[in-house]
């Protein structure tokens, strides 16, 4: 089953206020052509370190997220009787939970306290391998108690009552470790998303679309040469079997993005619609 044929909602793109090559006007246009009828606008609510020592900084000031926030319901007003339009962030979770914000989110939150979700509609939560690898190296953790934190962290993210969708579940370990959960690890993570949903918050699992990601733990992409599966099918269909629901994400950073994707594991798993969910 191809990702267009079930509710052509995208839950994972990016812009130029962070990662993204393309304007959210521009993305936008893509999507409606392509015909979707929903899509999240999902910027990272701040970067990483990488390799050669960088950090990517996306909202530094107070003024440049009030204007990614405008330019989104801006685009509401524009595009509202094509597509609907969702606010939202991807935002790194540490390995205690916490979120990692940048200086004008911060700002934001500060200024408005009331608001629960940074002043937008649906909040990813995400473990990005190099992010992960910082938090690893700035305490110091043994090396080989590094994958156990690895599992506390992705426990800690689904934990944490903002998060409304655990974006590329597997990315962070497929980095690391090349390889997937164990059946114990497994068996953890299925616990905590279980009693999240017992708890009232309906934490949902995304089925990302990016082809052939890459990590810079990697010296070459092991996906490409089929030596990984970009998602761990045996954990994803036991979160199926105890009740899980699932949103689609293309994980786009460009208009290209948006069709150039992998959801053949829709077929692997045998999904069928009342199994993904839809904002609305």
């Amino acid at each position: 089953m191809h990702f267009m044929n079930f509710k052509k909602q995208d839950i994972q793109t990016h812009t130029n206020f962070s990662d993204g090559k393309n304007t959210i006007m521009e993305m936008l246009d893509a999507a409606v052509r392509m015909g979707l009828n929903s899509i999240v606008i999902s910027d990272h609510a701040k970067g990483w370190i990488s390799g050669d020592g960088t950090r990517s900084e996306f909202f530094t000031t107070y003024a440049r997220y009030v204007s990614y926030l405008q330019q989104i319901e801006n685009a509401k007003d524009v595009y509202g009787d094509k597509i609907k339009i969702f606010s939202g962030l991807e935002i790194e979770v540490g390995i205690q939970g916490d979120l990692k914000l940048d200086a004008g989110i911060l700002e934001h939150a500060q200024k408005y306290k009331n608001q629960k979700k940074f002043g937008v509609d649906i909040l990813l939560g995400s473990i990005h391998s190099e992010s992960f690898e910082e938090d690893y190296k700035e305490r110091k953790i043994k090396d080989q108690n590094k994958r156990v934190i690895l599992i506390e962290n992705m426990i800690n993210l689904i934990r944490n009552k903002k998060i409304d969708v655990f974006a590329h579940p597997f990315q962070a370990l497929h980095g690391q470790f090349s390889d997937n959960l164990t059946k114990e690890e497994a068996k953890r993570i299925i616990g905590a998303f279980e009693i999240e949903w017992q708890s009232g918050h309906n934490i949902l699992f995304e089925l990302n679309g990016k082809k052939y990601p890459r990590y810079e733990q990697w010296s070459y992409n092991k996906y490409e040469k089929g030596e990984l599966e970009t998602h761990d099918v045996n954990f994803l269909q036991l979160y199926k079997m105890r009740g899980g629901k699932f949103v689609l994400g293309s994980d786009a950073h460009s208009i290209q993005g948006l069709t150039e994707t992998d959801f053949s594991v829709l077929n692997k798993l045998s999904l069928n619609e009342s199994e993904i969910f839809t904002f609305s």
